[in-house]
């Protein structure tokens, strides 16, 4: 009698974990870009409410995640923000297909109605002008600005400019916190972040030349160690539609 209690108690015990495997939603990990986690958390919802699973964004520079995962080795998605990561990355063998979905391009921003007439690149070491620039060592708008300064003149430029800034971002967020708050005149920042609603109201864009801030391809990449591809592919289609890229636009990316 008491080896018949216990058998039914594990049939039972194993009918409950298979109903409870089957109630689970799967979980996805996707490591994205400070300055795209607005489109892609709305793509995730649609993907979620597709799929019936859960969408976690882990957000951060781009740099930081990649080494996140890298040492991980957990999640499904990874979208930096600039194609560089993949390019640079591909030899580890962590990432396997990706998908462009847009681009962004670095601007020089500054206070609303440039009230300080800033022009240009030349602004940046320019000793009465307050700036922030990103550290290239974190996020993806940081390694960009130090082309960009480089590729203008030369990597003294960069190095003068980097020492006249009074903060150093961590990555597009931080930076335009330092503008809203007035803590700063001037940094380069994603054009696409001062689009935005919260920043629109405080902040103006100085474009600057292409041939020194090239448009820069924003692509997600697809995780080697991802448990559910299926879906995760599914997104990044998803993100390259026409219903996606409406999505993207507006917010800013092209």
């Amino acid at each position: 009698m008491i080896y018949k209690s216990i058998i039914l108690s594990f049939l039972l015990l194993f009918s409950f974990s298979n109903l409870f495997a089957k109630d689970h939603k799967p979980t996805l990990l996707f490591y994205c870009g400070i300055t795209m986690v607005k489109p892609m958390k709305e793509i995730a919802k649609i993907i979620e409410k597709k799929y019936h699973c859960n969408i976690k964004i882990s957000q951060g520079g781009s740099k930081d995640l990649y080494e996140s995962l890298k040492f991980s080795k957990k999640g499904d998605l990874y979208l930096p923000g600039s194609d560089s990561y993949r390019k640079n990355n591909l030899k580890d063998g962590l990432l396997l297909e990706g998908t462009y979905i847009g681009y962004n391009q670095a601007s020089i921003f500054v206070q609303k109605n440039n009230p300080l007439n800033i022009k240009d690149l030349e602004d940046f070491v320019n000793e009465d002008l307050n700036s922030i620039l990103c550290n290239p060592q974190s996020g993806s708008i940081g390694r960009v600005t130090k082309k960009i300064f480089t590729t203008y003149k030369n990597i003294d430029f960069f190095e003068e400019a980097f020492d006249n800034a009074v903060e150093i971002g961590i990555d597009s967020r931080n930076i335009n916190q330092a503008l809203i708050t007035k803590r700063v005149d001037l940094a380069i920042n994603w054009k696409a972040t001062a689009f935005w609603h919260e920043n629109s109201k405080y902040i103006d864009v100085i474009q600057i030349d292409e041939k020194y801030a090239p448009k820069k391809k924003l692509v997600i990449n697809l995780l080697k160690f991802s448990k559910h591809k299926d879906i995760a592919r599914d997104f990044m289609s998803y993100a390259s539609s026409l219903e996606g890229q409406e999505i993207m636009h507006k917010y800013g990316f092209r």
